[in-house]
């Protein structure tokens, strides 16, 4: 074995030392045994076919998209793992408040097979970043935390520097749909020469109107990217907001 695979294999033993100490449990029901179990993950409502094409979100065949009739998208495709709810809201809500690298992995395997499932062509995966002084405050990005392992599994390139806040905005869960995206307007900048013609994934937590994914789209748009498809972990159906 040599000495540069030493670092690798303490930090493995050692990190399995830590859970048979002090066993996982699961962030939605507690149970021992994993941070995230497959009870839950069986319980997540995913969101499944028929869907909009545009946005991912579920549709009646025949019916116009809601979302995409109400707001005007500059991504390109989006789609989403389950709804945000029951068990996974639970799991999206011990993700955001707290720094679980281990969570992230477990929640990404179901994006990776809602990626998997896609026919697009991606160059970058991009995860939504965090206003400076919110990622100083907070210490981590939830939505990198999901890009991550993502990227790995998928074997896609991870660049978490091409897409950037540009000021504070009011958190988003304290505003209605219409402000939702008003608050975005001109919140983000993108630049990299590798962007011209390039295809992006964004990547986040949480879908609720599009206006994060619309407003980040915008930017990398105007910075050149050919397209932009999104992806998140669950999304916010009109029925439960």
């Amino acid at each position: 074995m040599g000495s540069k695979n030493i670092p690798t294999l303490v930090r493995s033993i050692y990190i399995q030392s830590l859970d048979w100490l002090f066993p996982p449990r699961c962030v939605s029901c507690g149970k021992l045994g994993n941070v995230w179990c497959e009870d839950c993950r069986f319980q997540v409502d995913l969101i499944e076919k028929p869907y909009c094409q545009r946005c991912g979100s579920p549709r009646i065949t025949g019916v116009d998209c809601l979302h995409c009739t109400t707001w005007n998208y500059n991504f390109d495709e989006a789609r989403s793992w389950g709804s945000y709810a029951g068990q996974l809201r639970k799991a999206i809500l011990s993700l955001k408040y707290r720094h679980s690298i281990q969570l992230g992995a477990e929640l990404s395997k179901g994006m990776a097979e809602i990626l998997s499932a896609q026919t697009w062509e991606i160059d970058f995966v991009v995860p939504i970043p965090l206003a400076p002084h919110r990622l100083s405050e907070r210490g981590y990005n939830q939505a990198e935390i999901l890009a991550q392992p993502l990227a790995v599994l998928s074997q896609l390139k991870l660049n978490g520097k091409l897409l950037h806040r540009r000021h504070e905005t009011v958190k988003q869960f304290e505003l209605g749909a219409h402000q939702r995206w008003e608050n975005l307007l001109g919140a983000f900048h993108a630049d990299g020469d590798e962007l011209a013609g390039s295809n992006v994934l964004l990547v986040d937590d949480i879908m609720t109107t599009g206006a994060t994914l619309n407003a980040a789209a915008v930017a990398l748009k105007n910075a050149g990217c050919s397209k932009v498809y999104a992806l998140t972990l669950a999304k916010t159906l009109f029925d439960e907001e």
